[in-house]
């Protein structure tokens, strides 16, 4: 498919995604602290979309989202951002098809500094398209849920996302809308590859210096 009619096909998305701006429902972080209402989601359908899966395409280009994190049961804030990323996929698979990208989605739990160290993990969670984080910096705040994974209830700091002038302790589904869209739109750019780290952040070094042994 050409560069414009991925473009026409896109911008079709995004008009569709603005429509859902009016619509509201619960929280959409999943989380009761933001007091965010979210999306109607309800547009994001192929037959809403008006597209299809063509046929006869060659090889499909490949989009790789990770989404690294150091809890994923407990930590308020990775659990829902792991659930939001999931239904984002979900929603834009239909999108991704239509244009001959394959959406690979991978959550990894960083179990050890060393692991830390050579996923560059700046700060949990981290959300990576093609190797390239989707926030623009990093903003963190004390997350409750994560002391209880460290053995004295240590203080530990969690990432916060802002979006629309907004701040939220999981990141919400219309961000995630817009940075997969944005990166199915740059499919050809090349992908970044995140350098290890020599030294982690004091933060990371914290959690995981007072970490909670597993029992197993």
């Amino acid at each position: 498919m050409s560069k414009p009619q991925k473009e026409q096909n896109a911008s079709k998305v995004q008009k569709d995604f603005a429509e859902t701006k009016s619509g509201q429902t619960s929280c959409c972080c999943q989380t009761s602290s933001c007091g965010e209402t979210s999306k109607d989601i309800s547009l994001f359908t192929p037959a809403k979309l008006g597209v299809k899966a063509r046929e006869g395409l060659g090889s499909k280009k490949t989009l790789n989202i990770e989404l690294l994190a150091i809890d994923l049961n407990t930590c308020e804030r990775c659990a829902p951002t792991s659930a939001n990323l999931k239904t984002a996929v979900r929603l834009l698979t239909p999108v991704a098809e239509a244009l001959g990208i394959q959406l690979k989605l991978q959550e990894i739990v960083v179990q050890t500094p060393e692991q830390a160290k050579k996923l560059a993990l700046l700060s949990s969670p981290t959300i990576r398209i093609n190797g390239q984080d989707i926030a623009q910096d990093i903003r963190e705040s004390e997350c409750k849920s994560c002391a209880e994974l460290t053995q004295n209830k240590t203080p530990i700091n969690c990432r916060e996302w802002h979006y629309q002038g907004r701040v939220y302790f999981a990141a919400p589904l219309p961000l995630l809308l817009e940075a997969i869209m944005k990166a199915m739109l740059n499919i050809d750019k090349p992908p970044v590859v995140p350098l290890p780290l020599a030294k982690l952040p004091e933060n990371l070094q914290k959690y995981f210096k007072n970490k909670k042994q597993s029992s197993s």
